[in-house]
């Protein structure tokens, strides 16, 4: 009898201990099943949005960071999840992320490039996996997609027109020696250079740029680019920078060798960021000639057109241009010119 109650007992015990065993795992599985389903459901809600990658030529150039800034505000105001992707100024680190890209497939893409034919190469890939996409900054050297262009080699002669009027007016007896800060990694920015000693010859026929360096378009390269440059040919008192950073770089260079004010050298540059366009303002700076180029607008075009794609207004594969407009900044513009353009 005895052993029928201790048996009887034990099986009591083991019957709890397993319902509360069977208890612990549904409210495990249901707590589970809460988690995976905010997941399921934070997934859903991504899938019903647009998936749109951009790249930016780098984002430690505060033109394309601005460009990115740009491209998050349309992301928030149209409903689109955005992967923002940084080629960081190299051809293989490009080539390396539009492979990615096509593993990603998203629904669309607006990218930048470096070169045009490798561009070319790079919009076919995406175009080949059935992937729409627009192009900014750099167009591909054929009529494939549509595009925001800029004319680089204008940029550059905006700058010298304006660079070359502020030299004969400031020093009207002192001859412009010219060298240049470049962005190597960029083929198209030797356009800006060309375009810069063109617009130069302007107002001074026999004008040349004697050297360009390469600045890698930051600004403490620029610097030591721009010091070599200066110990090579001391008598350049005219530089112009491809960009904001490679101007200010030039800048504090010939400061580094008691020069950079307005009584005896002169910087132009592009971009028209807020750093140079403070220096702009700066009647003591000798930089005196920036010729700007709107991140913000470039953005919006680049979205425009793609938007135009994807609601099938706009042939994908056909290439229809959008041109940016590159103005001459005047210290009188800057600060405006820089509210309305740089987020």
């Amino acid at each position: 009898m005895k052993i029928k109650k201790i048996v009887a007992v034990v099986t009591m015990i083991a019957l709890c201990l397993s319902m509360a065993a069977c208890g612990k795992t549904t409210s495990d599985s249901n707590s589970e099943s809460q988690k995976s389903g905010t997941s399921s459901s934070t997934e859903s809600d991504s899938k019903d949005k647009l998936q749109i990658v951009a790249t930016v030529q780098s984002q430690q150039i505060n033109f394309w960071s601005n460009v990115q800034h740009t491209l998050e505000r349309l992301a928030e105001e149209n409903n689109f999840d955005l992967t923002v992707m940084d080629i960081n100024s190299d051809v293989t680190t490009f080539n390396n992320i539009i492979d990615d890209i096509i593993s990603m497939r998203p629904d669309g893409v607006i990218t930048c490039g470096l070169e045009s034919s490798t561009l070319t190469t790079q919009v076919k890939k995406l175009q080949e996996a059935d992937i729409p996409v627009v192009t900014y900054n750099m167009q591909p050297d054929k009529e494939i997609c549509p595009m925001v262009i800029t004319d680089h080699e204008e940029f550059g002669k905006v700058a010298g027109v304006a660079a070359a009027e502020y030299w004969k007016k400031q020093h009207p007896d002192t001859k412009p020696v010219g060298g240049a800060v470049d962005l190597y990694s960029a083929p198209v920015c030797a356009l800006r250079v060309q375009g810069f000693e063109e617009g130069f010859q302007t107002v001074y026929p026999d004008f040349e740029v004697l050297q360009s360096v390469d600045g890698a378009g930051s600004r403490s390269t620029s610097l030591s680019a721009a010091e070599d440059m200066l110990q090579a040919n001391p008598d350049i008192n005219v530089i112009f920078g491809i960009n904001a950073d490679s101007g200010l770089g030039a800048l504090d260079a010939l400061k580094e060798n008691g020069k950079g004010n307005v009584e005896d050298s002169l910087v132009a540059c592009v971009d028209g960021t807020e750093t140079d366009c403070a220096e702009l303002k700066n009647p003591d700076s000798a930089l005196k000639a920036v010729a700007g180029n709107s991140p913000r607008i470039m953005a919006e075009t680049a979205w425009k057109l793609l938007s135009s794609v994807l609601d099938g207004d706009l042939p994908a594969k056909e290439g229809h241009a959008e041109r940016m407009e590159i103005v001459s900044v005047t210290p009188d513009q800057a600060d405006s010119w820089v509210k309305e353009n740089f987020e």
